[in-house]
């Protein structure tokens, strides 16, 4: 069995496990703690708001990597509008081609993160029934 490191993952692949852990368990803990899972709840809000601050911090990370200088309006915009910012992000930060392909990685990821809280939402009622 492979063992990792937790100094082997880089802090740009870090971020993405943790959103992926906050997809998972925000929603076994709200259908533990409420009986259901909805979109608008305390639960969801909050996993929204810690979402959107690993994410930027996961932008951040990949600015400095890339030696890009985005402006206030691209910032921002991450934090407000994630959807339409980080494409945008993606093209201008690696161009065309490679842009695309980070747009379909990334959608990847969020169909992920996607089943991910279904998994969450099923483990919570499975544990709580």
């Amino acid at each position: 069995m492979a063992r990792i490191a937790i100094g082997s993952v880089g802090p740009k692949n870090l971020a993405l496990i943790v959103l992926a852990l906050l997809s998972f368990a925000s929603p076994a803990l709200e259908r533990v703690v409420t009986g259901r899972v909805e979109l608008l709840s305390g639960f969801g809000m909050a996993e929204t708001l810690l979402s959107l601050v690993v994410l930027f911090w996961w932008f951040h990370l990949d600015k400095a990597e890339r030696n890009y200088r985005a402006g206030r309006l691209m910032n921002a915009g991450v934090l407000v509008l994630a959807a339409l910012a980080l494409p945008i992000y993606f093209i201008c930060s690696r161009g065309w081609r490679r842009g695309v392909i980070a747009i379909g990685v990334a959608l990847l990821f969020l169909a992920g993160t996607l089943v991910l809280a279904e998994l969450g939402e099923r483990l919570g009622a499975a544990l709580t029934s």
